[in-house]
């Protein structure tokens, strides 16, 4: 029996996702899936629009097997921490045979080759970089422009500033990164991305992109132009909670950021903020009034909306640099927090409880009670985030959300 592995956000879960599950299948024959999804919060550095037992219903209902959760500090991190965290736990499960993920370019020897020189970093390579970096660009750029100049250096010739401009392909080499640095034996699968872009808006291809419908449904888009692109049961979910006004967006955290910018005298202290773009936060936060103007305000040449947006959600959430470099040093995600999975598939949570290096929590009340150490402070961050975004939730709504030590794992 061959299981694939996913990485995924599903926010929310639409039906460009069921054609990469389905796709996965057939090019692998594999026929379990696991997944391992971001919680309530993601990596572009925002809340899910709806929350994760929802989405992980959708997930079950739609070709995967077993969904865990991906907690907070790596939900929100960085391309490569995200995506370190997320492979080192599926490799640890013991049972994964391939990773599939979507991207925009298939080309898998050219993404192969990019994750090799930037985990090998030649020398020629560093060089590259440094001297970019001195000229003056961002890091993105700057690593951009070295990897053409090595790339060319060997007689490979590829337009690598296109294929580093599209966020999947960018998640797709630090996939595959992770892998080499693991020695893993789980094998990287692509499937070309089909439909809108990952930042369209755009509702006119026959797969729109989550962005689009995000979009769509937190604005007078008629929702007709919307349920063709998801299930029943996921469109349902988000039209449910539009009709309560309870679809969650950044500027829900406003009060939340605002009040954590005044109890703080600086922020370099927290994950992805040096002293530079410290400062600036200092500078500008008398002029705060909601947190997509101040990702606005502070956006630059050198500092991207999502970086922004990524750093100013680890202020809110009180996730620290020193968080990040402490659950490196530990394996980064030594428990895996299941969240639902089919009844037909449960021997598979049985072979992983018996041959897989992390600890499966079930039963988050009776767990916790007996954690200690590093996996108690992991626990306590995840709960407090969780616990903002359900304060969040039922302060917009008026509706009670229950707390995680109530949820039920989602069976199907």
């Amino acid at each position: 029996m061959k299981t694939i592995g996913i990485i995924a956000e599903f926010n929310p879960f639409h039906n460009g996702h069921a054609y990469l599950i389905k796709k996965a299948k057939e090019f692998t024959g594999a026929d379990r899936v696991i997944v391992i999804m971001s919680g309530n919060f993601v990596q572009r550095g925002c809340p899910a629009i709806i929350n994760k037992y929802d989405r992980t219903l959708h997930a079950l209902e739609n070709g995967c097997d077993c969904v865990f959760e991906l907690p907070p500090v790596f939900s929100t991190a960085s391309a490569e921490t995200f995506a370190k965290a997320s492979v080192y736990f599926l490799h640890n499960l013991n049972c994964i045979n391939y990773l599939c993920f979507g991207c925009e370019d298939n080309n898998l020897d050219l993404l192969k080759s990019i994750a090799s020189i930037l985990h090998d970093e030649p020398d020629e390579y560093k060089a590259s970089l440094a001297l970019h970096l001195k000229s003056g660009n961002n890091y993105p750029v700057a690593r951009q422009k070295a990897l053409t100049d090595y790339l060319m250096s060997i007689d490979v010739n590829s337009n690598i500033a296109d294929v580093l401009s599209k966020p999947n392909n960018i998640l797709a080499i630090e996939y595959i990164k992770a892998l080499i640095e693991l020695n893993s034996p789980i094998v990287p699968v692509g499937i070309n991305r089909e439909g809108s872009g990952y930042n369209s808006t755009s509702l006119n291809s026959s797969f729109a992109s989550a962005s689009g419908i995000r979009e769509a449904f937190t604005n007078d888009v008629a929702l007709d132009s919307i349920a063709n692109h998801l299930s029943k049961a996921a469109f349902s979910s988000l039209l449910n909670e539009k009709e309560q006004n309870s679809l969650i967006t950044l500027n829900d955290f406003s009060s939340m950021l605002g009040l954590t910018l005044l109890n703080n005298d600086s922020f370099d202290k927290f994950n992805d903020i040096n002293t530079d773009l410290s400062n600036r936060i200092l500078n500008e936060r008398a002029n705060f009034y909601s947190f997509e103007s101040f990702i606005e305000k502070l956006q630059s040449k050198n500092y991207t909306y999502s970086r922004i947006s990524r750093t100013l959600m680890h202020i809110m959430l009180n996730i620290h640099s020193e968080d990040i470099d402490f659950y490196k040093r530990i394996g980064y995600l030594p428990v895996g927090r299941l969240l639902g999975f089919k009844k037909s598939s449960s021997d598979i949570l049985k072979h992983i409880k018996e041959n897989s290096n992390v600890d499966i929590i079930s039963k988050l009340s009776i767990y916790y009670k007996t954690s200690t150490g590093d996996i108690k402070k992991l626990l306590d961050n995840w709960l407090y985030c969780d616990s903002i975004y359900r304060l969040v939730y039922m302060n917009k709504s008026g509706k009670y959300m229950p707390t995680e030590f109530n949820y039920k794992i989602i069976i199907v």
